[in-house]
């Protein structure tokens, strides 16, 4: 145990910098936790339209999602998420399944539509992890 201390009077500036890199990563991991949006794989992506009949949102600009989206997915853009989420009302009883280009921009739709009442997944690492994993893709509208 003494050695450690010695290691941190020695090399103070680099324990500083292991200190605020371990805060860090403990607070994003807690952010995760606070937001409760859960996060799945392309195949339990896969099983959840499947098995339990659920809505794919593409949430990518019109462009990206007429480039290569997944089967039966609905375009709507994240800046429209807020105004035009009525669109999905019919669907409130299935689970909904968010995706965006790297799974960035996901868990901004994902708070919104979990406000109003949907059951959202999120498409860990988005379109990107689609692609990474062989699914197949579908282009144009």
């Amino acid at each position: 145990m003494q050695d450690i201390f010695i290691f941190i009077q020695h090399h103070w500036l680099l324990s500083i910098a292991f200190t605020i890199v371990l805060l860090a990563l403990l607070a994003l991991e807690f952010i995760k936790i606070k937001r409760g949006t859960l996060q799945v794989s392309p195949q339990e992506a896969i099983l959840l339209i499947n098995h339990e009949n659920a809505v794919v949102v593409d949430v990518r600009a019109l462009d990206a999602y007429i480039n290569g989206h997944i089967i039966n997915a609905i375009s709507l853009p994240l800046s429209e998420i807020e105004t035009k989420h009525k669109k999905l009302d019919k669907f409130k009883t299935n689970p909904i399944l968010i995706t965006c280009a790297a799974g960035l921009e996901s868990s901004a739709a994902a708070d919104s539509l979990t406000k109003h009442g949907f059951n959202v997944r999120v498409l860990a690492g988005g379109m990107r992890s689609w692609k990474d994993a062989e699914m197949p893709l579908v282009k144009g509208n």
